[in-house]
């Protein structure tokens, strides 16, 4: 794919095909010894694909998936001024299909590709280049691995990276091949596929569950429909992730004839009300679930994603919002008498003595006033220290007196009154 002399041709109109078998698609170039050949002696590139392998995802196992040839023909230079003889750059359009898949993996594997000149001899070729020992080795690389379209399939992304070349028995996939002037060169492709899960978007109830599954799981258990609805009879009804109504409709006339008809809305018997009456009050009504009194309250759903916030939300008011209906009565009644409501936390506690401090409070208490006369004790030795410490170097004043002389006083020292005790007097 590179614009320059490029002739496709099918591999039998060349009459290429080996032990290798025949190219699918082919690339030739250049200008051989006649003008009049379709395909010799010019130079090309042809790929082979392979049928009947098997890719395991994610396994790090390189596949082979074809074999790509490279036909290493002399060819003429380009005169002066005409365009380069052969391409600097090709493109591998790799299609692969698979039964189990919806969709087929098509990947652009770009190829660069260097044509050196023939030379003299193989000393005179690039070094980075030659491998060989006939003048010259011409090269094919990638700078990276190479990633398919990926698509979707069943919560699965699906991508096919091809990691290489291998040839001359080699068994690691390297980015460069390396191909012989004057033969047919071929080194097989190989490849990985790689899968990730796709999070969709999940369902009311619904969780998302990473691999192997890569889907949604119902979250719902008979226990959490019992408990948000407070007993009702209810059961998850798997295909809609909801709680349903599971009480005996025949349960009610037999129980107690006078207490009404089944109500299916409801779960319950004797009701008149249906969720089509009270979403014509409002529509994110419907029948209250479970029992006396019968009237219209927020769809059962919203219990439910209340309750996912925790135990005491239930919907509230128009809009059906989440509000806390957690009390000191209802705390007592699920955890015990000594338990008490937390409003803002929406929760249950136990008050500790003294004005609710906690044991970790009281104890930090305890600790603080034994240590706190020993910390005031070391504080003021500190400060003691530091202030004798520069009274005695004289950086402030202080009580510490030194031997005057008489003689420093010039006149005044003739007075009688700095005569002794004075004249002898030792440092205070």
């Amino acid at each position: 794919d590179n614009g320059v002399n490029q002739t496709f041709v099918d591999d039998f109109t060349c009459s290429t095909a080996t032990s290798f078998g025949a190219d699918d698609n082919e690339q030739r170039w250049g200008l051989g010894a006649t003008d009049n050949f379709i395909c010799f002696p010019k130079s090309g590139a042809g790929f082979q694909g392979v049928s009947g392998i098997t890719l395991q995802a994610n396994s790090g196992n390189n596949t082979r998936i074809g074999t790509f040839s490279h036909y290493n023909n002399a060819i003429a230079g380009a005169r002066p001024g005409e365009p380069p003889s052969s391409p600097t750059a090709l493109r591998l359009l790799i299609t692969m299909t698979s039964p189990q898949l919806s969709q087929n993996f098509v990947t652009a594997f770009p190829l660069s590709f260097i044509e050196t000149p023939n030379l003299a001899s193989s000393s005179a070729c690039d070094p980075s280049i030659q491998r060989t020992d006939k003048p010259c080795d011409d090269r094919f690389s990638f700078d990276a691995f190479s990633p398919s379209e990926s698509f979707v399939s069943d919560n699965v992304r699906y991508t096919l990276i091809v990691t290489g070349f291998i040839s001359d028995n080699s068994t690691t996939p390297l980015r460069q091949f390396v191909t012989k002037e004057g033969t047919v060169s071929r080194a097989s492709v190989y490849a990985q596929i790689v899968t990730y899960c796709v999070e969709p978007e999940c369902g009311a109830n619904e969780v998302f569950v990473p691999a192997p599954t890569c889907g949604c799981e119902c979250a719902l258990t008979n226990k959490t429909c019992q408990t948000v609805f407070h007993g009702v009879e209810t059961a998850v009804d798997d295909p809609t992730c909801s709680c349903g109504c599971i009480k005996d409709p025949n349960s009610c006339n037999a129980t107690n004839p006078d207490i009404g008809e089944f109500n299916a809305d409801s779960c319950s018997c004797g009701c008149n009300l249906t969720n089509f009456d009270c979403k014509k009050e409002n529509p994110l009504y419907s029948v209250k679930f479970g029992g006396l009194p019968c009237k219209c309250v927020c769809n059962p759903q919203k219990y439910i994603e209340c309750a996912s916030q925790n135990r005491f939300f239930e919907p509230t008011g128009e809009k059906c919002l989440c509000a806390c209906v957690a009390t000191d009565e209802v705390c007592k009644e699920t955890y015990g008498k000594n338990y008490r409501v937390n409003k803002d936390k929406c929760s249950c506690f136990v008050p500790g003595p003294y004005t609710g401090l906690t044991d970790g409070q009281i104890a930090g208490i305890v600790v603080a006033s034994v240590l706190g006369p020993l910390l005031l004790l070391l504080i003021m030795a500190i400060i003691a220290g530091v202030v004798f410490y520069l009274i005695w170097t004289g950086v402030i004043p202080g009580v510490w007196g030194y031997k005057i002389e008489q003689g420093a006083f010039g006149a005044g020292g003739n007075s009688s009154l700095y005569q002794s005790p004075w004249q002898s007097n030792s440092n205070v």
